[in-house]
């Protein structure tokens, strides 16, 4: 298997920092450690102040009358986030109440305002004003209400005054500390938990491992592909940084293969023993060629990009060059990634790889969620 780096000058200079991070040797990559040690130091002072502001009531989160859950972590991408807050949505929807979404809407056109992505009925934004991530949920949500925007409390008020929901779902909200939630869901990534150790930018931490003591609930995804030891290993870790909280373990699990140009609908294991490329921009690439393995899929090349990547006519020109070149029968990607090449008729096949998440004692999950949902219920007057 061949791994195509994209040529443009922003991925080499991240994959340059990313491998000083991690170790790369030298004097000059010795020196910019240092320099990144230095300011991940005064993030972390700047974060601490921050925070016990906030402890100490200097500042007050906003507390919206509908009961807020977040889903979220403490790492920079790659663990699972949209496909859990599918699932919790589909989880509390059989339960009988009606959640809304509340997404940042990462590079759309209404990220720093609000927007309503879909009502539930109707995807009223396109990929490029929703950002690919709430754009996908809107799409595979029926009669899930989607608003955009990176100021929680105002996309929060839109959602309520619009659709009146019983349950708002913050994607990606661990970080907005601003909007009081009443239950916070911490995903951390078994395979990877949290990088080097360092926060952003000696490391990929958004926060320290301490931190996860604000989660009510841990969900350690990707659980079932870490060896039994380490995996006991690591539940032994993370129950001694959140003593007397519940972890749950999940793993994300292959669904149908989507081919984009008719919308036809296999089997994903169509891909057994058929050479195929990769191509992806997602925080961890890494996981979505395993799955493609697991499948029974010949990988004949791969194609990484930054995370939330656009794709350009040349760059796909480039994959389905190399796909024509290594005698490829179809070339593979991710929803996420199919919902900014939807339009695109290649020279060979274009399917996405749908994924969901699995939670394991998904009974017992949700009696945890159900328990906080009506206890914030009852603290509220409607």
């Amino acid at each position: 298997m061949t791994k195509e780096k994209r040529p443009a000058a922003p991925k080499s200079l991240e994959a340059y920092v990313l491998s000083v991070i991690r170790g790369r040797r030298g004097i000059v990559p010795l020196l910019l450690r240092g320099l990144l040690l230095v300011l991940a130091l005064l993030h972390r002072l700047g974060l601490e102040l921050y925070l016990m502001a906030y402890r100490v009531g200097l500042r007050r989160r906003t507390r919206l009358p509908r009961p807020v859950i977040s889903i979220g972590n403490i790492t920079v991408g790659g663990t699972g986030k949209t496909p859990t807050v599918h699932t919790l949505c589909r989880l509390l929807k059989e339960e009988g109440l009606q959640p809304a979404v509340l997404s940042r809407g990462y590079r759309g056109k209404f990220e720093h305002s609000s927007a309503i992505v879909s009502d539930g009925q109707k995807v009223r934004l396109g990929v490029q004003e929703a950002g690919d991530e709430a754009y996908l949920l809107a799409r595979n949500l029926p009669g899930v209400p989607v608003v955009v925007g990176k100021d929680r409390r105002v996309t929060g008020a839109l959602a309520i005054g619009q659709f009146q929901p019983d349950v708002l779902v913050l994607d990606d909200g661990m970080q907005f500390w601003q909007l009081h939630r009443d239950l916070e869901i911490a995903l951390v990534n078994a395979l990877n938990p949290f990088d080097n150790g360092w926060i952003f930018p000696r490391g990929l931490l958004r926060e320290p491992p301490s931190h996860l003591r604000r989660a009510h609930i841990v969900l350690l995804t990707n659980a079932g592909r870490l060896a039994v030891e380490a995996l006991e290993a690591l539940m032994a870790h993370l129950r001694r940084l959140v003593p007397g909280k519940p972890i749950f373990t999940a793993d994300p699990v292959p669904g149908q293969l989507r081919f984009l140009a008719d919308q036809v609908y296999v089997p994903a294991q169509w891909l057994a023993g058929r050479r195929v490329v990769a191509v992806s921009a997602i925080a961890d690439p890494t996981l979505f060629e395993t799955m493609i393995g697991e499948l029974g899929g010949i990988l004949a090349a791969s194609f990484r990009f930054r995370d939330h990547h656009v794709y350009t006519p040349k760059e796909i020109e480039q994959v389905m060059e190399k796909a024509c070149a290594v005698n490829a029968e179809a070339v593979i990607t991710t929803e996420k990634d199919a919902v900014k090449l939807m339009p695109l008729r290649s020279a060979r096949p274009l399917a996405a790889l749908q994924v969901s998440m699995h939670i394991d004692a998904e009974h017992e999950f949700m009696t945890e969620v159900l328990k906080a949902v009506e206890e914030a219920q009852g603290n509220r007057r409607w």
